[in-house]
């Protein structure tokens, strides 16, 4: 039976993929999960322990939940991957409507315990952990090897930026203006980003995964093609926003459960209107802004018995016995800082309330001092201090509003272009590989 659609499309769809075998109508701009929340497809994969259904959920890239496979290559976020005339998409770990592991739902209502499951006797409880592990994972291998061959790529630049968003493109610009365009790494696709102000030195579907101070460099890689990128710079800054939890509630993993900002955002990005009816569910100012740029009802967290539905949600039971009938539920929990490079380059981190974050002065500077390798005894001589500074924008640096985030950009770019103007570290503090 058709999905009814939840997005209205900007203009006439123009772009065809194929979904499971079905043909999907798509617009130049959506993603493939844009594409599919669009046309009423929730549900794309099974969780890997328990074979709970899964659909995408932060619109960010950061959850994992939207994993599909594209044209042979399994493990692709739907999230992040711009559509593309007559790609095939297909779920994974499910069967569609047959899926017969959900006969699992229904032989262990209270979930599988596996390390306790057929203990006793040792050969049978060797066939089950062979079961178990059938069972578990996420998707199959690829139909075929990587075409492209793995690549090493060295850059020096001056300032560093982490992040494309928001606070990342705005320091950009601002930088640029003063004489000094920073290098911009970030690892969604450029297609994914939207908008016509990216940075001219734009390294997009590239993703920073760490930071070594004692080898005094940071590492990215990218997918396609598979090249690993090592950075030296001089001044680093971590726009890397901040990451939406979950709010606890009964059933709160259901298809069409997602991130009111990354809905928010979605619906930016790609041009596309709510057609569904949406319940928004949070608490304060954020929650109340981004329930009005929805047009939704918000409901606090405190009134939800449980979320309503077997495939997909259906609706919000709330504590007198109300149901409020949805085709989206949007949660708008206070969001957690994106503190992990910052933990990573030995800034000092504090709890906020909501998560953890780096201690930042009004700039946005962060103090990092030395840090030790974990594995030098204690008392040991640490590492000479890494030869960059370090700076956070946006929501890392304590900002929660447009205007807060735009404050601590400002700053932020007024100080590193004084920071700019002074000496720079002798070249041979870069060299150690």
């Amino acid at each position: 039976m058709p999905k009814a659609p939840l997005l209205a499309p900007p203009g006439p769809p123009t772009i065809s993929f194929r979904w499971d075998g079905a043909p999907v109508a798509a617009c130049p701009g959506d993603t493939v999960a844009s594409a599919l929340i669009a046309a009423g497809e929730l549900a794309t994969s099974r969780s890997a322990k328990y074979r709970r259904l899964r659909g995408p959920a932060c619109l960010h890239g950061g959850c994992g939940t939207c994993l599909v496979r594209i044209d042979g290559r399994p493990n692709q976020r739907a999230c992040l991957t711009p559509v593309r005339e007559d790609m095939c998409v297909e779920p994974q770990n499910t069967y569609g409507g047959l899926d017969p592991t959900a006969l699992v739902d229904q032989v262990f209502r209270r979930g599988i315990d596996h390390h306790h499951l057929v203990v006793y006797p040792r050969i049978a409880n060797q066939m089950m952990q062979g079961v178990a592990r059938e069972l578990a994972g996420f998707g199959e291998l690829p139909d075929a090897p990587p075409a492209d061959v793995a690549g090493l790529v060295d850059h020096v630049p001056e300032v560093l930026v982490i992040g494309a968003g928001r606070s990342g493109r705005a320091l950009a610009a601002a930088l640029a203006a003063a004489g000094h365009p920073p290098l911009v790494v970030e690892r969604r696709p450029a297609a994914a980003l939207g908008g016509a102000d990216l940075p001219t030195r734009l390294l997009a579907g590239v993703g920073v995964f760490a930071c070594y101070p004692q080898e005094r460099l940071w590492a990215a890689a990218s997918e396609q093609p598979p090249v690993l990128h090592r950075l030296r710079p001089r001044h680093v800054v971590l726009a890397v926003g901040a990451h939406e939890p979950t709010i606890p509630l009964a059933n709160n993993d259901l298809p069409g459960v997602v991130s009111a900002r990354g809905l928010v955002d979605m619906l930016e990005q790609t041009g596309r209107t709510l057609s569904a009816r949406v319940v928004v569910i949070g608490e304060g100012a954020r929650a109340e802004l981004l329930a009005s740029s929805l047009a939704a009802e918000r409901v606090p967290p405190a009134r939800v018995r449980k979320l309503i539905g077997a495939r997909r949600v259906k609706g919000v039971q709330l504590d007198d016995g109300r149901t409020l009938r949805c085709d989206l539920v949007a949660l708008a929990p206070d969001p957690a800082p994106a503190f992990e490079l910052a933990a990573q380059a030995g800034a000092p981190i504090h709890f906020t309330g909501a998560g953890f974050a780096p201690v930042v002065d009004a700039d946005g500077r962060i103090a990092a001092g030395p840090a030790a390798h974990p594995l030098e005894a204690e008392g040991a001589q640490t590492a000479p201090p890494p030869p960059w500074t370090l700076w956070a924008v946006g929501e890392l640096a304590g900002a929660t509003t447009p205007a807060e985030i735009r404050g601590t950009v400002d700053r932020c770019a007024a100080a590193l272009l004084r920071a700019l103007a002074e000496p720079p570290a002798p070249k041979d503090s870069h060299a150690r590989a």
